[in-house]
């Protein structure tokens, strides 16, 4: 008989790191797992997860990203479902089901506000059943920079790909060299960890929207001490004032190819001309390594995405022909209290602010 509860992380690391093995079809790291589940901020010095035990043997698991939220001028508590996984041999058995119903009493039960999550296409149904709620389709923004690549992953036909990369790159050039930076007010530098004037990153924050976040310790945490990915911030001051910010990283993938992305991104007052200089800051800091491809979420600020279009040629991977190349997700959320609902409603797209700093992959 299966039975759903919660186990200890430190106790139980080497089965989850099996079953993520064979769930996934891929390795993850005891000093990933640490760092995603135990070193985060946010959680207690031995965290639970959720689990389904066969015996003493563990053949599903639900963990939670922990985050904090802004909503208006309170902080919440949230947690994001990642990493649920049920073991190959235990599928169809309503187990799945199960764990999303234990998590949920869970959430309610230990004070989180909401929970939130990206699922794939196989997952996302489940979780519907559950009660999450799509709040948003996640469209990337993107930029190729070496086409051939992006098209013999996609085509397996490496000399049909070269040609028509080559032809991609005459009709659409990259240009991520010497991208010109805007004439304004704005100074934007580039450091390798969290400089003293981040600490002031609150007074960029919008105050109508819900969103990470941004306290000195996620910050740290989340980029400087990640142990795979690289990070840089890049600061933006407008007469020695903090104005503006985002964070870029170069990523490899399991799929082999290499991206460039803008993680994270604020800004002062959605000041249209910070943004643009933090962008082209970005591009020509990304630009200094090869990748195939650049890419951003821009899907929760209409104003920010339609400048990275017309300022940048970055394109929609929702739109004509680009969206065969790109696999989607959404971007789903839950109320699991009650008394948020009377602030603001967590479904409704325009009050959030999304980038890959709320997601537990990038």
């Amino acid at each position: 008989m299966i039975e759903v509860r919660t186990v200890k992380h430190l106790d139980e690391m080497g089965q989850l790191l099996e079953l993520f093995r064979i769930c996934c079809r891929q390795d993850r790291s005891e000093e990933h797992w640490r760092w995603e589940y135990m070193e985060n901020p946010l959680a207690s010095a031995d965290p639970d997860v959720i689990v389904a035990l066969d015996g003493r043997r563990i053949v599903g698991a639900r963990p939670f990203w922990l985050a904090e939220l802004w909503v208006g001028n309170e902080r919440v508590s949230a947690a994001q479902h990642c990493d649920t996984m049920v073991h190959p041999d235990y599928r169809s058995k309503g187990i799945f089901g199960q764990m999303g119903e234990f998590g949920v009493r869970y959430l309610r039960e230990n004070g989180f506000a909401l929970s939130y999550g990206f699922p794939g296409p196989m997952a996302r149904a489940g979780f519907l059943k559950q009660g999450y709620r799509i709040v948003a389709q996640t469209e990337n923004m993107f930029r190729p920079v070496r086409p051939e690549r992006l098209l013999s992953y996609r085509l397996r036909n490496r000399v049909l790909s070269g040609g028509l990369g080559l032809l991609y790159s005459v009709l659409f050039p990259s240009g991520l060299k010497n991208t010109p930076l805007p004439r304004g007010p704005f100074e934007v530098r580039t450091c390798d960890r969290f400089s003293d004037e981040l600490r002031e990153i609150d007074s960029l924050r919008d105050r109508s929207a819900i969103e990470v976040v941004r306290s000195e310790s996620y910050l740290r945490w989340r980029f400087d001490q990640h142990p795979d990915n690289e990070y840089r911030y890049l600061v933006a001051t407008k007469e020695g004032e903090l104005w503006g910010y985002a964070v870029i990283s170069v990523q490899a993938e399991a799929n082999g190819l290499v991206y460039g992305i803008i993680v994270d991104y604020l800004v002062k007052d959605k000041d249209a001309g910070c943004f643009r200089a933090l962008a082209g800051a970005c591009l020509n800091e990304l630009a200094e390594s090869e990748f195939d491809m650049m890419l951003v979420w821009a899907f929760s600020e209409p104003a920010f995405r339609a400048e990275l279009m017309k300022e940048f040629g970055l394109r929609p991977s929702t739109g004509f022909p680009y969206s065969r190349f790109f696999a989607y997700d959404y971007f789903e959320a839950l109320l699991t209290d009650e008394r948020l609902a009377e602030r603001t409603d967590i479904y409704d797209r325009a009050n959030w602010r999304v980038t890959h700093a709320l997601h537990d992959v990038r």
